[in-house]
């Protein structure tokens, strides 16, 4: 069995990274949820020097932080280098919420939102926004109420928002159907097929 590590910013991001491995042949092990992007960059140049011996999966957001460089500049100055060979670092353009919301299908189903989701997910400024605007249309009062900020908050997501994704992801996500509409996650899906053709050839090479 192909085990491979992996990193996210958040609880939400978690379920994604474990069902992206699944999709992909790969198995999940050993979680390291950073709490928070910042957090998650200060641990990205070990996680890189770690991939010269374990394989992993790093999902981080890019939100604008393309402004002012390319995204293979960003990806190499995040990295302090180039990624090592067993390194599969993603950025989900421009948050991962743009995933979900892919797999447009299920999204509008769960969360009874209607036939409402934008056809460009990688365009959208800030889907984490366009997300939640769209649960507040919902028809299941318990997505209104518990997706997005309440008002005066101060906060960008409501109370149940992680719980929520979680289960979206978990229930219904297709990636294999969100990968059509986002150019970013097709990457990630590819970039993980070549990683486990690569495991695998290492692994066939062992036993010669």
């Amino acid at each position: 069995m192909l085990y491979v590590q992996y990193a996210v910013e958040g609880r939400t991001d978690q379920p994604i990274a474990e069902k992206l491995l699944r999709a992909s042949g790969l198995n999940p092990y050993r979680p390291l949820v950073a709490d928070g992007k910042a957090n998650l960059d200060d641990k990205l140049p070990g996680l890189n020097r770690s991939a010269r011996q374990l394989a992993w999966l790093v999902i981080r957001d890019l939100d604008r932080d393309d402004r002012n460089s390319c995204v293979p500049d960003l990806r190499v100055d995040l990295l302090n280098g180039p990624a090592n060979r067993r390194m599969c670092f993603r950025l989900a353009v421009r948050s991962s919420e743009a995933w979900l919301m892919a797999d447009s299908d299920s999204f509008t189903d769960f969360f009874a939102v209607g036939k409402r989701i934008p056809a460009d997910v990688d365009e959208l400024h800030d889907p984490k926004r366009v997300l939640t605007d769209l649960c507040r249309k919902s028809q299941k009062r318990e997505i209104r109420e518990g997706v997005p900020p309440r008002l005066g908050s101060g906060r960008r997501v409501g109370p149940e928002y992680v719980a929520v994704m979680q289960d979206f992801v978990q229930r219904a996500w297709c990636p294999d159907r969100a990968r059509q509409r986002s150019p970013s996650l097709e990457r990630a899906l590819t970039s993980l097929d070549r990683l486990k053709n690569w495991l695998e050839s290492r692994t066939t090479s062992t036993y010669r």
